[in-house]
């Protein structure tokens, strides 16, 4: 372990697998108006070349980071990198809509991985009570990675089969995570399992302070679960409720309407304002207000209870999504009123998404799991969140089509209520307690120690 490496430059190449997810989440927003030009794709066509990515990040969350317990984060990090600039550079140079959906499938199993791998590893590597920011980095890199492709969508969106080169230039990133991987040092946790506390230790140090790094090595060490789960111990009275725990919350944080803007914003907006230069640069005005918001939840975000950032979120959003399900008839009459109050509510749940079931989702997640079936749960609970994904992206456009956008973000809005009732009732505490703390909880509970939720 080269102990001369800014743990600032480790935790930013550690969370730089987001903006490769952000980007890639974020450029088939500009560039589907561009594969209809050159195919003219259905809008049955045009939800399966979205929902392609997630298909494949459904095998690749599930894939990798179960292979991550077996061969370590950082070298499944490094394999995501890999396949990522496979998927993009095919994807550029497709020929067909078929090969276009296969080039997006390969690319989604680098994507997948990249949504499990990431908040695994900060999890794993982050202090207790800056575990929230570190992890958050994650979600910072989304959003960043989204703002970017909403860019470039913009700069590429008048020229000729410009959706090439955005979907190309996710070659970039994944160039860029693959150099990064040679600076990331293993997961400490991953090499105590594995029997090499020597260097566990020492990546510790390079990441702690002397005194935290002991103290930190001596609670991994004394951790009851050291060896790597099966399929059966996700099962097991200790493990279950962190599993539905984590698989309701990545369920939850696709299904209540952020991506439905954050994929088919400019088609929305465009349609708002009348134009698709408009929806284009609304759309970048949206990217700005995610990147924005994500930022200050950073900063704030290790001060409160997860649930009250998740439930809060839910309300917030529930009630911008019931605004604009009513007030966007009026906009599609021209009312400029009602323009522009669709566009102010859009932001605002964006804000509300941003510092609760964007950001706290994948910082969660990459707390709530026994160490033992960290890496299989983690990739579990993110093939859910594709799995939404996929509803998603899928089915939008044709029910756009058939019911209109008022009755889909009026269901949306319903969806958030069950956020709410969940986060409530179902998700237990993780703010400030360390990874070994959450596990002890954890056995407590199923040995009766400890009745209903951690406060």
């Amino acid at each position: 372990m080269n102990k001369k490496v800014s743990p600032a430059l480790i935790y930013f190449f550690g969370a730089f697998g987001g903006f490769m997810f952000g980007y890639d989440i974020g450029i088939i927003n500009g560039a589907l108006p561009g594969i209809d030009a050159t195919w003219h794709v259905s809008s049955w066509l045009e939800g399966c070349i979205t929902s392609g990515l997630f298909v494949g990040a459904m095998i690749g969350a599930s894939m990798m980071a179960s292979l991550a317990d077996l061969f370590g984060r950082r070298r499944m990090i490094m394999w995501s990198a890999i396949i990522f600039a496979i998927g993009a550079f095919g994807s550029a140079i497709s020929t067909s809509t078929a090969f276009l959906i296969c080039a997006r499938v390969i690319l989604g199993v680098a994507v997948g991985g990249a949504s499990a791998l990431v908040p695994m590893y900060m999890g794993e590597i982050s202090p207790a009570e800056t575990r929230g920011k570190l992890s958050g980095l994650n979600q910072l890199m989304i959003t960043v990675g989204m703002l970017f492709s909403y860019g470039i969508n913009f700069i590429f969106a008048h020229t000729f089969e410009g959706w090439r080169w955005m979907l190309g230039g996710a070659m970039v990133p994944a160039i860029v995570l693959l150099i990064g991987t040679f600076v990331l040092p293993e997961s400490p946790r991953f090499l105590v399992r594995i029997g090499k506390k020597d260097l566990a230790r020492q990546v510790l140090q390079t990441l702690r302070s002397k005194e935290e790094a002991e103290s930190e090595y001596a609670e991994i060490i004394n951790s009851k679960h050291t060896e790597t789960g099966s399929l059966k111990d996700l099962f097991a009275k200790q493990a279950l409720p962190a599993v539905i725990a984590g698989c309701g919350l990545t369920l939850l944080q696709q299904i209540q309407g952020a991506n439905t803007i954050f994929y088919y914003s400019s088609q929305i907006l465009s349609k708002v304002f009348g134009s698709s230069n408009g929806g284009t640069i609304s759309t970048v005005g949206i990217g700005v207000v995610l990147v924005v918001a994500t930022i200050v939840t950073l900063m704030v975000v290790d001060k409160f209870k997860r649930r009250t950032l998740f439930m809060t979120g839910s309300i917030g959003m529930g009630v911008s999504l019931l605004i604009v399900g009513l007030v966007y008839p009026a906009a599609q009459a021209n009312h400029v009123w009602a323009t522009w109050a669709v566009f102010f509510f859009i932001c605002l749940y964006v804000v509300f998404y941003a510092y609760s079931w964007a950001a706290t989702t994948w910082i969660v997640v990459g707390e709530l799991f026994p160490s033992n079936i960290r890496g299989l749960a983690t990739g579990i609970a993110s093939a859910v969140n594709w799995f939404g994904n996929i509803l998603v992206a899928l089915f939008f456009p044709v029910l756009l089509e058939t019911v209109g956008l008022s009755v889909i973000f009026f269901g949306f809005a319903a969806i958030c209520v069950l956020g709410f009732l969940f986060a409530k009732y179902v998700l237990y505490e993780t703010k400030g307690k360390s990874l070994e703390e959450i596990e002890k909880y954890l056995d407590d509970r199923s040995n009766g120690k400890v009745v209903g939720l951690q406060d």
